[in-house]
């Protein structure tokens, strides 16, 4: 995950005796300690030749929030003020978050008339540093809000995705669905959802009295809407029971290993499918299907034609249009229930040489003779059985289809 770029908002004449330049030193300590790259503009910064406001629109540019030391100095700077306009703009029309920490030679009548005034600072929650010095006075205050910057940016699509989703829910529900994850009290609201939502897709086995995460489910559901709620749920379930190992090694060989194919020991297909959900790595699964084995043709042949006939419909035909699919949405997983024996495997990867994945599902004892690499950590049977009940139980109660109207 890339460092959050916090611009530096601040202004310190060269020869000061407040606690301006001290706090701008504790500042860029903090924020380096809080894992965020302070982004300072001023003469030891500049490029030879760089104009003052062209380093500063640069800087603004590429920072992703901005922290206002609000001193005496700053509040008459019109560099301040042209940096707060312009992260208002910003902030308007995205998620940029504006921190302002007041120093205390700032007194309030100050801030409510100096020149920011016009740009009301006092909308948003300052943070007093009494000290201006004291780095652990103010990192309580700002701990909280740069984590929550630092969640933002953890481009985690599916996390990101179930944060967005829980912004329905009340307060009180996420704290006790927070309480039965045993997760941390979070001071912003913002800030619980997004480890809510980290909560909720952590790996872990179920248990069979007081589950945390069925408890939290419950508190949590229904959201608005059956959709919403469905994915809550199996998004939640798919990334808690299946091992984060297998979706690792699922990655691995579709990014770097020939020929394309993983072997998978349960007890039907749609563990299978759920394995290719997890491996996704966002809220939608990769594109699979299952090609069943058909007797009178004999399975090499039989899955050849129904591969070649599940690509036709789906317009996905040809080698172009296949590389062209996984670019953009990832690979076609073919979910094979047969044994992979080496004839098959090189057959079908030889026939299919891009854009696909094929999964083969076996019970448990016919893998013998594949690599061990090729063989996904496995669920137990009665691990099977839970996801799955659990996922239909809390779907038919949060999230029913609709009942289908007579045509």
């Amino acid at each position: 995950m890339s460092r959050p770029r916090i611009f530096l908002s601040r202004s310190e004449p060269e020869a000061c005796d407040c606690s301006c330049w001290p706090a701008r030193r504790a500042m860029v300590r903090l924020l380096e300690a809080e894992g965020c790259e302070p982004v300072v503009v001023d003469k030891q910064t500049l490029v030879a030749g760089e104009e003052w406001m062209q380093a500063i629109t640069d800087g603004m540019a590429s920072a992703h929030g901005l922290l206002l030391i609000l001193s005496v100095h700053a509040l008459a700077s019109p560099h301040v003020q042209n940096e707060l306009a312009m992260a208002e703009l910003r902030h308007r029309s995205g998620d940029f978050p504006i921190v302002i920490v007041t120093l205390p030679e700032v007194s309030r009548d100050e801030l409510e008339n100096g020149r920011l005034g016009s740009l009301s600072p006092t909308r948003r929650q300052l943070v007093a540093w009494s000290t201006g010095t004291e780095e652990e006075e103010v990192r309580r205050e700002l701990g909280p809000q740069l984590e929550l910057l630092r969640a933002g940016m953890n481009g985690a699509r599916v996390q990101q995705y179930m944060a967005h989703r829980l912004e329905s829910v009340d307060d009180q529900r996420l704290r006790q669905a927070a309480e039965h994850l045993r997760l941390p009290p979070a001071p912003l609201p913002g800030l619980l959802r997004q480890r809510l939502a980290e909560g909720l897709l952590a790996e872990r086995p179920s248990v069979r009295e007081a589950d945390p995460l069925r408890g939290a489910l419950v508190r949590l559901l229904p959201l608005p809407g059956a959709e919403p709620s469905r994915e809550v749920i199996e998004l939640s379930l798919v990334h808690a029971r299946i091992p984060a190992a297998a979706a690792e090694r699922i990655n691995a060989i579709v990014r770097w290993e020939e020929p394309r194919f993983a072997v998978l020991v349960a007890a039907g297909t749609e563990t299978a499918r759920r394995y290719v959900h997890r491996a996704s790595e966002d809220p939608l699964p990769w594109e699979h299907f299952v090609v069943p084995v058909t007797a009178a043709t004999g399975p090499m042949t039989s899955l050849v034609e129904g591969v070649e006939e599940e690509l036709r419909e789906r317009g996905l035909d040809d080698d172009e249009a296949l590389r062209e699919h996984e670019e953009d949405f990832g690979p076609v997983v073919v979910i094979v229930p047969h044994l992979p024996d080496p004839g098959l495997v090189a057959r079908l990867t030889a026939r299919f040489p891009v854009g696909l994945l094929f999964l083969f599902v076996v019970d448990e004892g016919f893998h013998e003779g594949v690599g061990a690499d090729r063989v996904l950590a496995g669920l137990s049977r009665e691990g099977e059985d839970e996801l799955h009940r659990t996922i239909r139980s809390f779907i038919r109660r949060y999230a029913p289809r609709a009942p289908q109207q007579p045509v």
